[in-house]
């Protein structure tokens, strides 16, 4: 319940707000390299030709910046140790600029004012309004703050949803394959690269919220230790478009070191003389402070009485934010105060670079590229997203499809006429009780009735005790076992016992007399019921093989809760004729039992529909038996593609040493040319239908025959993330289809295949040995989505694959697997 949740918290968020996010990561990945790209863009305004003469002083550039901009207060001046760079000088501005004040560019050999306004500085402004406000002011910063806490909440939804249940998956955790295609790719894409890229978005999120909130910003300065800084005026911004005094701290936030920076343009200024007659002195006093040089130092003149005050980069400064700063006293030159970004305290490099760590600048030029790419890939998610949920919705709209194909309306819709609703619950291995479960549900709406239709697997105990009339339809799986769909509920019928004491309900057990337990788990959950209280309104009615007779009582009782007429047999097709065409035996020599490859062709008018998984019955006719006509079931080797009809048959043998009635039917009683009676019978539980996630298929002798079918469909259309696991008694003998098999191998269509061969070592190794030698691929398969298909044997190999996959996913991984319906078992 928990993780359903968290799954539909994630993709709700995903879609509300799926826009403004990549609006926020596309327009932060632009943002990255905006200094380079600027100066880039500017290089005829912001470097200039080195001449053989010195730059002129500082007092002599800011005086002749004076004279060319006379009606202008200077704020400060900016040099840099790159005798290629523009001197920047700042003076102070009209309206909007009045507090930020204009960067002019000046030669600093020559005094030339080389220009002022920048090519791109426009463009990157306004990105920066969309970046933060999404051009809408205060109501677009609310927008950008409440998505970015979504966002986090989506990074930590996603890591809840794929956590690996095993420290042995991690490695499958971050992997992601090429291979895959249609959904499982665009699956594994956005979640493995999800992951790659989840403490990128994090760290962006943390830190973009920074300038959102004030209590945020106020917690984090509490938490650290690190005083809030005073909001003040911004600075005047350098040749790269950044900061001139300082970093831009009305970008992000941080401390402002400086006092007032910018002022109005009608301030009275004080003689030229008296600002700049001292500036020389105190830049000599300030490269004697900082013995180890600069990279870009920017001089901040005081107010009337005030300090001079620096700001400057070390010669290779961590990033663009480290910046150092030095006070010293009007005229004596005396250092006030001296604060470089290295020998500050963990604490308040981190609060002083919130920017550097937003962008991944904080880390070096790979922080910045990696943030970059995160954010530039940012509609990958959305659009990945939108995919899977298009296709989940899809495939629920196939779903209703198939409902109202069934002449039923879907769950949730109103029945015509009164009376509360009936529940139909079924419970089906091969597909015979969901059919007969759609059928008895159309008998119902036929005559007016609302009807529900229910998976019992879908359902718990408690489901239960609001659904007043509920039919069951349910069958019986391998020795006793409930289908394996309806597994989950089965598990908790011994522990949960609710009052059902308001509940009327029928069943339908559905069987086969061949098997010593018949219809046992109909019978187990009748008696399951009773126990809680239900009320049986008509005793349980079993059924042989959809015996017609027997159908008949289930549809008299219908009748007498109010359904109409209907034919309960009339889904089932007829037999048609079938030519055996092909027969040979696979393993002359093996100890095992003889195993044989039978080929059929269609006779004119037969049924040729059919998907990998299905099953065909076999019609033993009365002449052979001696004494009635009997059916035995088949997983079909092959794919109507094909145009043949393929079995995999071992000889049985009874106490008595007799052949049994099919085996020794289609292996020594039926020749080539002649013709069998066969029924196609849709095993659904067995399909893939168009599945395109990873597939591992586990199976023993015969077991192969519908392995192969589901080999040849996926690879076929494509899919060619396979792993076959296959065991037999001797590898010399009893390998079949060897040939096709390592022919898909060389091909790429089966990357793995694990063999095992019991009666060739000294040391009996099975299927199950195989899956434990390789419990960590197979931990990361089921990872990435990979659906488990398993054929064989139900009495010895089945139950000992479900142990080792138990063992080798964990408990609740298994139990995810078998509930999300990616573990099946056709098996006998």
């Amino acid at each position: 319940m928990l993780r359903k949740l968290w799954f539909q918290l994630h993709w709700f968020m995903g879609i509300t707000v799926g826009v403004v996010l990549i609006i926020l990561g596309v327009t932060g990945g632009m943002l990255t390299f905006e200094r380079e790209i600027i100066r880039a863009i500017n290089s005829d305004v912001l470097r200039v030709e080195p001449l053989d003469t010195q730059r002129l002083s500082p007092e002599a550039l800011l005086r002749q910046a004076q004279e060319v901009l006379p009606e202008r207060q200077i704020n400060s001046l900016s040099l840099s140790s790159d005798p290629r760079d523009a001197a920047t000088v700042n003076v102070a501005g009209d309206g909007p600029r009045a507090r930020r004040g204009v960067n002019h560019y000046f030669n600093p050999y020559t005094g030339e004012l080389i220009g002022a306004e920048l090519k791109g500085q426009a463009f990157f402004r306004t990105l920066q309004r969309l970046h933060r406000w999404l051009l809408m002011g205060d109501v677009g910063k609310q927008i950008t703050g409440a998505a970015t806490i979504m966002l986090i909440i989506l990074v930590l939804s996603g890591i809840y949803l794929r956590w690996p249940r095993s420290w042995k998956a991690l490695a499958g955790w971050f992997t992601f394959s090429f291979r895959r295609s249609g959904r499982g790719f665009v699956s594994s894409m956005h979640g493995v690269v999800g992951t790659w890229v989840l403490p990128l978005y994090l760290l962006a999120a943390l830190t973009g919220l920074y300038w959102s909130y004030d209590w945020y910003r106020a917690g984090l300065h509490e938490i650290s230790g690190v005083p809030m800084p005073v909001r003040q005026a911004p600075p005047q911004r350098t040749q790269e478009g950044e900061a001139a005094v300082r970093p831009d701290h009305a970008r992000s936030g941080e401390e402002a070191p400086l006092g007032r920076m910018g002022r109005e343009a009608s301030s009275p200024r004080e003689p030229a003389a008296d600002r700049f007659a001292q500036v020389n002195a105190i830049w000599q006093a300030f490269e004697q402070a900082a013995p180890l040089g600069y990279s870009t130092a920017t001089l901040r003149l005081p107010q009337p009485g005030g300090d001079y005050q620096f700001m400057y980069f070390d010669p290779r400064p961590a990033h663009e934010r480290a910046w150092n700063r030095l006070t010293l006293a009007a005229g004596t030159g005396d250092v006030q105060n001296h604060v470089r970004y290295a020998d500050r305290p963990l604490n308040e490099k981190l609060m002083s670079s919130m920017l550097p760590l937003h962008s991944g600048s904080f880390f070096g030029m790979p922080g910045r590229i990696a943030m970059m790419v995160a954010s530039l890939i940012m509609p990958l998610f959305a659009i990945t997203g939108l995919v899977l949920y298009i296709d989940r919705r899809r495939k629920a709209q196939v779903a209703r499809s198939a409902l109202l194909q069934a002449g039923l309306k879907p769950s949730g819709d109103s029945g015509i006429g009164e009376g509360e609703r009936i529940h139909v619950v079924f419970a089906s291995q091969t597909g015979n009780a969901e059919t007969q479960a759609w059928k008895t549900a159309g008998a119902f709406q036929a005559a007016g009735l609302a009807v529900a239709v229910h998976p019992l697997g879908t359902l718990t105990p408690n489901d239960l005790k609001d659904m007043g009339r509920v039919l069951f339809i349910a069958s019986t799986y391998g020795d006793g076992e409930s289908p394996d769909p309806a597994r989950p509920f089965a598990r908790l019928m011994d522990r949960q016992h609710p009052d059902l004491s308001t509940m009327e309900y029928a069943l339908l057990a559905l069987g086969d007399r061949g098997y010593c337990h018949f219809c046992a788990f109909g019978r187990a959950l009748d008696e399951w019921l009773r126990s809680c209280g239900a009320t049986a309104v008509a005793p349980r009615v079993e059924v042989d093989s959809t015996e017609p007779a027997a159908l008949g009582q289930w549809q008299v009782l219908l009748r007498s809760l109010g359904a109409a007429e209907m034919d309960m047999n009339g889904e089932m097709s007829p037999p048609t004729s079938w030519t055996l065409t092909e027969r040979r035996e696979l393993n002359p020599g093996s100890v095992g039992g003889s195993t044989f490859h039978l080929s059929f062709r269609p006779d004119p008018g037969a049924d040729t529909h059919w998907q990998a998984g299905d099953l065909v019955e076999v019609h033993v006719p009365a002449a052979v038996t001696g004494g009635h006509e009997v059916t035995r079931l088949y997983s079909i080797a092959s794919v109507p593609a094909e145009g043949c009809l393929n079995l995999l048959v071992r000889q049985v043998h009874g106490e008595d040493g007799r052949l049994g009635l099919g085996s020794g039917y289609l292996t020594a009683t039926l020749e080539p040319g002649q013709s069998v009676s066969l029924r196609l019978r849709p095993n659904r539980n067995f399909r893939l239908d168009q599945e395109t996630r990873p597939l591992i298929l586990i199976g023993n002798g015969t077991g192969l025959a519908a392995l192969r079918a589901h080999l040849v469909a996926r690879i076929t259309a494509g899919q060619q993330t396979n792993w076959l696991v296959f065991g037999e008694r001797q590898r010399a003998h009893d390998f079949y289809y060897e040939d096709e098999i390592r022919s898909w191998q060389a091909q790429g269509g089966l990357p793995m295949l694990s063999l095992a061969f019991s009666r060739d070592g000294e040391q009996r190794e099975y299927v199950q040995h195989q899956l434990r030698a390789r419990a960590e691929e197979v931990i990361r398969w089921v990872d990435e989505g990979a659906v488990v298909l398993v054929c064989g044997s139900a009495l010895t190999m089945a139950p000992a694959v479900d142990e080792a996959l138990r063992e080798i996913l964990g408990e609740e991984r298994f139990e995810t697997l078998s509930t999300d319906a990616r573990y099946r078992r056709d098996v006998y």
